[in-house]
């Protein structure tokens, strides 16, 4: 499943569970233990806790549904895009031996 944030996108397959930390404006994305075995968590930062809640239940809901994607592009929020991108390629390298590591 993609979730299309307002300038990029999450590939939720990198992660076995998405967390909501309300008191802190924050869902924290746990990377799969196959890609890292250590529990890498990419924060990704909402203005306020209603919006966290919010933008958490649909991904929830597009998850339970099976949904390709779901949007959250009308809250304002912050992903670390540097380091999400790292860990896709580091996946993608793990997942095919072939490709090296761009990192």
């Amino acid at each position: 499943m993609k979730i299309l944030l307002k300038h990029t996108s999450i590939d939720f397959s990198l992660f076995h569970a998405a967390v909501l930390h309300e008191t802190f404006s924050v869902i924290s994305f746990c990377v799969k233990d196959d890609i890292d075995d250590r529990c890498l968590q990419i924060p990704l930062c909402f203005r306020n806790g209603n919006d966290a809640r919010e933008a958490y239940k649909r991904i929830l809901q597009g998850r339970n549904n099976f949904a390709t994607t779901v949007s959250i592009s009308e809250f304002d929020c912050s992903w670390p895009m540097e380091l999400a991108q790292k860990v896709e390629q580091y996946a993608q390298h793990m997942f095919d031996f072939d490709r090296p590591i761009s990192v």
